[in-house]
């Protein structure tokens, strides 16, 4: 997990201030979305040019407003202080973030970590998914029942949304709070077409968060640009209210090819999470620690 780090409120410092031009701000800057220290600086920096004469007087910073964290006003706030609209300026700001690098997660379960820092993360291969499903039913006499009519059952699931797909997310909180099933089962397509005997796979594996660096040059430019919009809107916010907290976005980026071993920089174990197959019951991991951690 990442410190806030309290020094990014005051993002109007004028060594901050006397930073010029846009790309080089973002060139292979790696920042985190919990850790407002790694990137509101360089916001503010990259933002500095761009108000207009009366910008900083109208947006007051440190003047608190009483607006939800997710509230359209923190970026029509700001989009009123710029010279240019907002929808620009967070296009302009997505073009520049491209040479940038941002942390991401990825909830899975398994046995061995390892296995994503040796091999990274792939795609989804429904195949190959088919025949781990396969391999799960045939192992389990408890599934017993599933094995004459799992063509069927298949079938029946028609989740097709993850193949060839891959996704990460910009910040765990949501991902950890509310989709937990991800890290308690592992494959959503698999534990769906299991249904209620997907306690399975409670068998095997632990409960893991993947941290991932990503690159966003491999983020599509919708993408990039609506997350530069979450940017902008936490950047008035934290100027403005100077809060102790980030705000949890559900972020995620769709990926269309593998990651590669070398963007994989971390992993964790949550021991407690809330079941959302299981009407949110408490989780708690019997195992805290993969092959990985024992190396």
């Amino acid at each position: 997990m990442h410190d806030i780090d309290s020094r990014a409120d005051t993002p109007f410092d004028p060594p901050i201030i006397s930073r010029k031009g846009d790309d080089p701000v973002w060139k292979m800057h790696k920042f985190c979305w919990k850790d407002a220290g790694t990137w509101m600086p360089q916001l503010s920096a990259w933002l500095a040019p761009k108000f207009r004469k009366d910008g900083l007087r109208r947006l007051n910073p440190g003047g608190f407003r009483d607006l939800p964290w997710d509230d359209p006003e923190w970026l029509a706030l700001l989009g009123r202080c710029l010279a240019a609209g907002i929808e620009y300026h967070a296009e302009t700001l997505a073009n520049a973030l491209e040479f940038s690098i941002l942390r991401t997660f990825h909830g899975c379960r398994t046995d061995d970590a390892g296995s994503y820092f040796r091999e990274g993360l792939r795609l989804h291969d429904r195949d190959a998914m088919k025949q781990r499903l396969i391999a799960i039913v045939d192992q389990n006499d408890e599934l017993a029942g599933m094995r004459t009519r799992l063509d069927i059952s298949i079938a029946e699931v028609d989740i097709t949304l993850d193949i060839g797909r891959l996704f990460v997310v910009a910040d765990d909180t949501a991902l950890l709070e509310r989709a937990a099933h991800y890290l308690i089962y592992g494959s959503e397509w698999i534990t769906a077409v299991l249904g209620r005997g997907r306690h399975v796979l409670l068998k095997t594996g632990v409960p893991t968060m993947i941290e991932v660096d990503l690159p966003l040059s491999v983020a599509t430019p919708a993408t990039r640009i609506a997350f530069a919009r979450k940017m902008l809107s936490e950047w008035t916010r934290r100027t403005c209210n100077l809060p102790d907290w980030h705000a949890p976005i559900d972020f995620s980026f769709c990926l269309h090819e593998n990651i590669p071993p070398a963007w994989v920089v971390g992993h964790s174990h949550p021991v407690q999470l809330r079941d959302p197959l299981e009407r949110r019951q408490l989780y708690k991991s019997p195992r805290t620690r993969c092959a990985y951690c024992g190396l």
